[in-house]
């Protein structure tokens, strides 16, 4: 039994770095707009391909390096890999709009440039333009009760964020290798979050960080979750991971979930008040519209963090999770035994071309009245759980009251507060949304 572990490679052996730094000429050459997609029926953005731009050219999502075309597409629904045989849970794909496309009268072998916010940003190889049904796409991504049983409960349809994403995609892509020309210059307060997997790596070695857990969050942190993170560090190797890696997923929102800019400085106050060392715990984040994917969002989180450098990452009860479309423990049946209908019959990590990234997979973190402290579901023996419900909190803040330290600790309520100062209410609505996709998270020189 190997007991000496060491931060991973990346998967597929080399990170992708798509940054082409040399400068281009755009006269004269076809030139796409970036626009947020909005879901048809609320008129709320729901999705950003810049975001995806970023994290296929910094290598969140090695060895992807490209939209995918027809055949990355159909081997991705059917197996779950690329063609290449590395495991990839979505389709990535840059939809757009057909008509302005032809306009441009572009062909394949043809170079689209990408501007963001009206200046240069990017550029597409293209390999193959190609045609869609979105219900299609949408159904086959996520799967049915009928032919995944193992981890679907009922149909998904458009009151799932991740199933309305492919639902409202234009249904014609343009595939090929993508490459960013002008780096763009993240605001505050993200550009204090903000590490490649190349930098994550970088900082991983100063810090002498040789095993590394990853938390995955999308919330505010409760004190639920800082014991989660301090529990779940304990497992490693020979000794227990050497630090903690907090990575938030940066993009659209559902509404009523916390904004990103408070996700982000809560993570933060947690170690800048001493409740985790800073010398364990650092934050970052992946920009990412969710899928919401459940088991197959978990496998696209394992890539991202072995991708950063990570050596283990916890799972939770019904992790990357909206509504109750999906088995709540179905991560964790994948990651411990695999899920044979989505085409893994072994864990990610036991598979050929698999992860190396190892799971520990936790249960419930919740206060005893009986033994006066946040204790664990599988070690606690009493009856008198009080359970931290993120409905009840938001409820809680939404009145304007302050959560108590056992469930919230002071200076993370602090920046809620702030934000709530910023945006004028405390959680995620329309105008949010609306105004976040109009300044995005960067500036492009």
């Amino acid at each position: 039994m190997k007991l000496i572990i060491n931060n991973p490679p990346p998967y597929g052996g080399k990170l992708v770095k798509n940054i082409d730094k040399r400068e281009h000429e755009l006269k004269g050459v076809p030139v796409y707009d970036i626009t947020p997609e909005i879901d048809k029926s609320s008129g709320v953005p729901i999705r950003n391909v810049y975001r995806e731009i970023m994290s296929i050219c910094y290598g969140f999502f090695s060895p992807l390096d490209r939209f995918m075309t027809r055949e990355d597409v159909d081997s991705v629904l059917k197996y779950r890999r690329l063609p290449n045989g590395y495991i990839f849970p979505f389709p990535i794909i840059f939809d757009a709009d057909k008509d302005k496309i032809k306009k441009l009268q572009l062909k394949e072998g043809d170079r689209l440039y990408l501007r963001l916010k009206g200046k240069p940003f990017a550029y597409i190889d293209v390999e193959e333009m190609w045609e869609f049904d979105t219900k299609e796409l949408a159904v086959k991504t996520f799967g049915t009760p009928e032919k995944n049983s193992d981890a679907l409960k009922k149909p998904l349809d458009e009151k799932h964020p991740g199933f309305s994403i492919y639902r409202n995609m234009s249904g014609f892509a343009i595939a090929g290798r993508v490459y960013i020309i002008k780096e763009p210059k993240f605001k505050e307060p993200y550009n204090r979050f903000w590490y490649t997997p190349e930098m994550t790596r970088e900082e991983f070695s100063k810090r002498n960080w040789r095993t590394v857990i990853a938390h995955q969050t999308r919330n505010v942190p409760h004190t639920g979750h800082e014991h989660l993170m301090k529990e779940a560090a304990f497992m490693g190797d020979v000794e227990p991971c050497r630090g903690i890696l907090v990575n938030a997923i940066v993009g659209a929102k559902r509404i009523g979930d916390f904004v990103d800019e408070a996700i982000l400085e809560g993570h933060e106050a947690v170690n800048k008040y001493g409740y985790i060392k800073p010398e364990r715990h650092m934050v970052s984040f992946t920009l990412w519209d969710m899928r919401y994917g459940a088991p197959l969002e978990s496998l696209l989180h394992g890539i991202i963090r072995q991708n950063m450098g990570c050596t283990h990452h916890m799972f939770g009860r019904d992790h990357a999770a909206a509504g109750d479309y999906f088995d709540p423990y179905s991560t964790q049946a994948l990651w411990t035994k695999g899920l044979p209908s989505y085409g893994f019959d072994a864990p990610p990590y036991d598979v050929e071309k698999g992860l190396e990234i190892r799971p520990v997979n936790v249960q419930e973190f919740f206060y005893c009245p009986k033994c006066n402290e946040i204790t664990y579901s599988e070690t606690c023996g009493h009856s008198e759980a009080q359970r931290f419900s993120g409905s009840f909190v938001r409820g809680l803040i939404a009145e304007g009251i302050k959560p108590p330290s056992i469930i919230f600790r002071p200076e993370v309520y602090e920046v809620i507060v702030k934000w709530w100062r910023v945006f004028g209410y405390p959680f995620v609505n329309k105008r949010y949304l609306m105004q976040k996709e109009k300044e995005l998270e960067v500036e492009v020189e």
